[in-house]
């Protein structure tokens, strides 16, 4: 007879396994093409855009699981997107952004549309460290 430690495990096993095939089904791919843009409101005065604020984006106050990754960040992403067409999309709340050119660079991640009202570009990040995530974006620039 197989303990109960042994069936919970497949059921869990199975349950993601479910969770995998709907979200797919649904219409829910991760993002693996185009620029991934993380918006950051400084302080101001405002510097000239695209030049450096001296700032790094930081994701250290995301939430995250039990082990240490992101469970959906903010960024914004558009499959095959350049970056202006990303950065179009951004709200206007954000002052400066940090910015990956192509979703297949954030490594280690998942990126997933995730579209919000005022926000058609709006992704969900998750599945890496804020550390890690912090170090990909690395700084970020006027707007």
């Amino acid at each position: 007879m197989k303990k109960l430690s042994e069936i919970l495990s497949a059921a869990l096993i199975s349950i993601g396994l479910l969770a995998t095939i709907s979200a797919h089904a649904g219409g829910v791919t991760p993002v693996t093409t185009g620029a991934v843009i993380r918006g950051v409101t400084l302080p101001l005065p405002v510097g000239v855009p695209g030049t450096s604020t001296a700032k790094m984006c930081d994701f250290s106050g995301e939430e995250i699981n039990q082990a240490g990754k992101m469970t959906g960040a903010s960024v914004n992403c558009s499959p095959g997107g350049s970056a202006p067409h990303v950065l179009f999309g951004l709200p206007a709340r954000f002052n400066a952004y940090c910015v990956v050119d192509s979703a297949k660079n954030v490594k280690g991640a998942r990126i997933l549309a995730a579209p919000i009202p005022g926000d058609a570009n709006h992704c969900d990040l998750s599945g890496i460290s804020p550390k890690n995530a912090t170090g990909q974006f690395k700084g970020a620039v006027w707007r």
